[in-house]
């Protein structure tokens, strides 16, 4: 009787405490809190309502090359997000996440495409999308949506495009290479910048010259010392300021990776040709008449 009495307490107390559990990860509340972070983020149909949360992650994903007003760098807009989204390439799709306002009131809301930042003037976009329909959220579990957010990590504006693309297609589309290893960098729209655009780096092993007609075109090496991470590279034009115009990640080494010889372009060299070829002259010229003065100056016997 004694054993049969205490396998129901020890179960009651189980049962106490999960139910405890769940009321500390609800907040108290009773309510139900935004998805965790590790969740994907809620896809939002294109024409239809969504019902979400404050704080709640959402996703919009379009196809790409098929609508004028659907590219890279579109922003997705809704007055219930906390900021507005980022359409970036992933693959044949372009994606944009934002998150939903822990202060948005109860109610429908229009998501809508607007054009780039920067580039409002250029490609006026105004397309609406769907909508949200923001569920009614109590005082605490919006306290909670604004401790959740705030200590969430910024969205991703890396890009992934498909293979065969040249890179960089756009500022944010990272390729990944080996310490060690090549990436050719091309760029379509700098036509007559032959020669004149360098490309520098701290993970390559020297800047390089773009050169090339229709399209200027740069092979660039990564030092085999350069540590895993995620690199910016800067396009620096002659009479012009220096921009970011590509990222790239880089991976381990491979075992035994040693840097080529540091060696000068030939557009360098074709520059400094002349000055090579007058000091040289110079020099000629010196060592001549350093031996014409020997021999005024040596005795006649």
């Amino acid at each position: 009787m004694e054993k049969k009495w205490v396998q129901m307490a020890t179960k009651s107390m189980r049962i106490r405490t999960a139910a405890a559990l769940m009321l500390l990860l609800s907040g108290g509340t009773g309510s139900a809190l935004a998805a965790p972070d590790t969740d994907p983020p809620r896809p939002l149909p294109s024409g239809a309502e969504s019902a979400v949360r404050p704080g709640e992650r959402v996703s919009v994903t379009t196809e790409a090359l098929v609508s004028g007003d659907a590219f890279s760098g579109v922003r997705v807009t809704s007055p219930a997000f906390a900021a507005d989204g980022t359409l970036r390439m992933d693959d044949n799709a372009l994606v944009a996440v934002a998150t939903v306002s822990c202060k948005a009131e109860p109610g429908s809301y229009e998501v809508r495409f607007g054009s780039p930042f920067g580039n409002e003037n250029a490609s006026k976009i105004d397309r609406l999308w769907g909508s949200v329909r923001v569920e009614p959220a109590a005082a605490a579990e919006r306290a909670e949506c604004e401790r959740q957010v705030a200590q969430r990590q910024p969205e991703s504006q890396e890009e992934r495009y498909p293979l065969g693309t040249a890179w960089p297609a756009s500022p944010w589309d990272v390729r990944t290479v080996p310490a060690g290893g090549q990436l050719k960098a091309e760029d379509g729209l700098e036509v007559g910048s032959d020669g004149m655009v360098k490309l520098s780096s701290p993970g390559f092993t020297q800047p390089v010259v773009m050169h090339g007609d229709k399209k200027v075109t740069a092979t660039v090496r990564i030092r085999c010392d350069a540590q895993p991470g995620l690199y910016t590279v800067h396009w620096n034009e002659e009479g012009k300021p220096a921009k970011i115009w590509a990222r790239y990640r880089v991976t381990a080494a491979a075992p035994g990776c040693q840097d080529p010889a540091v060696t000068h372009q030939a557009g360098a060299n074709r520059q400094n040709a002349p000055w090579l070829l007058g000091a040289a002259a110079l020099a000629a010229v010196g060592v001549a008449g350093y031996a014409f003065f020997r021999r005024r100056r040596k005795p006649s016997h």
